[in-house]
């Protein structure tokens, strides 16, 4: 039996929201354990800072972001944590203010609020500082403007969706995709669709393309690098993927939460079949099939073109943040007290469970021991497995590798330090020297690897060339250089494999000069 309707509507007070975002925020800077240091890729946006220009070979946004929060933060790995979990709380504020504007209460907000934190795909990128949580954030904000438009019949909503997409293509270049889907699903919907007759949605066009422009001329200034990752993405890491595990994915990353996710769709399938719009008049929350419609043509377009791309399962989790929105309120509005208490308890409990996942809280040791207990697999981008999840063995290591190079950097006579030139073997190697080096007084790194290869060969002479990279770099510098001696060895089981040994190599006599051979050893994208 449907339980009775609260004789007035509960909106959403604004201090209660404020609320939850602030804790929202809290929870990854106040939970992090001590251990854990910047991840590999944050070490490349923060690189990329050091290099801002607004036409990049890579979106720029990251990358102003970076600069930013390293120069208030410095090279401390709060730099990374805290615009992370900002982003979180942002991604939080549109959730919550979906909710309110669908017409659900406290429980439909509380609902949601947990229902993100049980969802791993938004914790962890909450706590890493990746383009992740921000791609995630602006199609959040685009497909909540969209629903709405849809629902309330004012396409002037489309502007949003603009602004929100052209941020997209300054953060990351899905924002194509999602562009892509948004237009299937217009043409799909009704209300949609009848508003491609007014000014709006092209507004909306117009708008996306200027404030994304950096990003479309730093492609073509470059040659388009896109395309080139794209390559060796597809031929390596997305050669892992499956259907039924891009698919079954979405269980695992979402969690608990996948029961407010399922809800939705349900409304969205029932409201389509029945013409109803399975809202309430009392609680305000009229027109909720519609809301619910949008997001779920968004959401199951999103991963459709996933499957058909080959895509990894958290490229569809941009879809799925409406998705909970609209589960919160529509479960919440059907449930009286005792089943919205038990809803609350079981998302917790789901949350509980998983957050370890989404936050590392426990020390690498335990990690590990909780990830067997879980059975989480941990299996890597190119399909290997480790004892930590791969995210996770990305944390470690960087600050030693550093530590170790400047060793054989204070080693050197003066005269060797002022023509030395420091070199990564990969990304990462190459970042944790960019980000340290005001702390060890080194000279600003070096590298073959992707964007450091466009950032040239540096100022010094190359005749000392000290270098972290894996043991097998050692024939490449045998091309380059007469004499190359290891002079330090890393190990660590816990990172991932073409980190558990690095070699710190000290070569000396240059068969040519370093800038006459740069352009024909890169760049190298892994």
């Amino acid at each position: 039996m449907r339980p009775e309707p609260e004789a007035r509507p509960v909106l959403i007070p604004g201090r209660f929201i404020a609320a939850l975002v602030l804790a929202r925020i809290l929870l990854p800077l106040v939970l992090l354990a001590p251990p854990w240091e910047f991840h590999r890729d944050e070490l490349l946006y923060f690189a990329m800072g050091d290099h801002l220009e607004w036409r990049m070979q890579f979106p720029p946004f990251i990358a102003a972001v970076a600069r930013t929060s390293s120069a208030l933060l410095g090279d401390t790995v709060w730099a990374a944590r805290v615009p992370a979990a900002l982003g979180g709380g942002a991604l939080t504020l549109v959730v919550l203010l979906l909710v309110r504007r669908l017409g659900g209460g406290r429980y439909a907000a509380l609902t949601a609020w947990i229902g993100l934190i049980a969802a791993p795909v938004f914790v962890r990128p909450s706590v890493l500082f990746q383009p992740v949580i921000f791609d995630q954030l602006w199609t959040a904000i685009a497909v909540a403007a969209l629903a709405l438009a849809a629902r309330d019949a004012k396409p002037q909503r489309w502007v949003w969706v603009g602004v929100a997409l052209g941020l997209g293509l300054l953060t990351k270049a899905s924002a194509v995709m999602y562009g892509a889907v948004i237009l299937g699903v217009t043409l799909l919907h009704p209300r949609l669709r009848g508003q491609l007759g007014t000014r709006w949605p092209w507004i909306a066009a117009a708008t996306a393309l200027v404030i994304g422009a950096p990003s479309v001329l730093g492609q073509v200034r470059y040659g388009w690098p896109f395309l080139a990752q794209l390559r060796v993405l597809e031929e390596g890491q997305l050669q892992h993927t499956s259907t039924l595990g891009t698919i079954g994915g979405q269980g695992l990353l979402l969690g608990a939460a996948t029961l407010l996710a399922v809800a939705a769709l349900w409304a969205a399938g029932r409201s389509a079949f029945t013409g109803r719009d399975e809202g309430s008049a009392e609680l305000q929350t009229e027109g909720l099939g519609v809301a619910s419609q949008v997001a779920a043509l968004f959401a199951l377009g999103l991963l459709s073109t996933v499957l058909w791309r080959g895509g990894k399962d958290y490229y569809a989790a941009p879809g799925h943040p409406a998705l909970l929105a609209v589960g919160a309120v529509w479960l919440t509005e059907r449930l009286g007290r005792v089943g919205r208490a038990g809803l609350l308890l079981g998302l917790g409990a789901g949350a509980l469970v998983l957050l370890p996942l989404g936050i590392p809280l426990l020390r690498p040791e335990t990690m590990a021991r909780y990830s067997a207990w879980i059975g989480a697999g941990n299996r890597t981008n190119q399909g290997g497995t480790l004892a930590l999840p791969q995210d996770y063995a990305d944390m470690l290591g960087w600050h030693a590798e550093a530590e170790a190079v400047a060793e054989v950097y204070r080693g050197l006579s003066p005269a060797d330090q002022l023509v030395a030139t420091i070199a990564g073997g990969n990304y990462g190697q190459t970042g944790a020297l960019a980000i340290y080096r005001h702390r060890f007084h080194l000279p600003y790194p070096v590298s073959s690897a992707g964007d450091f290869h466009a950032w040239g060969a540096g100022e010094r002479r190359g005749d000392v060339l000290i270098v972290a990279a894996s043991p097998d770099a050692r024939p490449d510098l045998e091309r380059l250089y007469a004499e190359v001696e290891v002079v330090r060895r890393l190990t660590d089981e816990r990172r991932v494999s073409e980190e558990q040994e690095v070699h710190v190599f000290l070569c000396r006599r240059p068969r040519a000069p370093l800038a006459e051979v740069w352009p024909s050893i890169g760049p190298e994208w892994d």
